[in-house]
């Protein structure tokens, strides 16, 4: 997914957990000044992710072909494998469709492995480029990707 972002507009990684925890003495002393009031400090974790999160804010398309039904939403962060989603609004969503990078034009067909609310968690498998289509399938995801822009 890290592949519809453009380099430029990457933010920067966050520290290695463990270059973090061998951080100078005093750091301890600079998380406890630096933490807000009433919130814990927590160490970052990958949690369940096979590969470290990159924060974006991408304009993306859900497109669920069959029934021809079309979502913006937001694409907060990836990762080599997946994505957080923020939808407009609640909606249905069926459980596997395609996600359209609008800037990059890229479609990756994502399947929702998490919901709370507006946000979502998706896995994503290999992308289709739009900007080339040879399949019936990829030019009807380009037809939406062109309405969109």
């Amino acid at each position: 997914m890290r592949r519809a972002i453009d380099p430029a507009l990457r933010l920067p990684e966050a520290p290695d957990i463990i270059e973090a925890a061998e951080a100078v003495e005093g750091a301890e002393e600079d998380r406890r000044k630096g933490q807000a009031e009433g919130y814990p400090y927590r160490e970052p974790t990958l949690g369940r992710r096979k590969s470290r999160r990159q924060r974006v804010l991408l304009t993306a398309l859900i497109v669920d072909v069959e029934s021809e039904s079309i979502i913006r939403c937001r694409v907060e962060n990836v990762s080599e494998t997946g994505a957080r989603l923020r939808l407009p609004d609640p909606q249905f969503l069926p459980a596997s469709f395609w996600l359209v990078a609008v800037t990059a034009g890229l479609a990756y067909r994502a399947t929702t492995i998490w919901r709370d609310g507006l946000r979502l968690g998706v896995s994503v498998e290999e992308p289709l480029d739009l900007n080339d289509p040879v399949s019936l399938l990829e030019r009807r995801l380009r037809t939406f990707w062109m309405r969109a822009r």
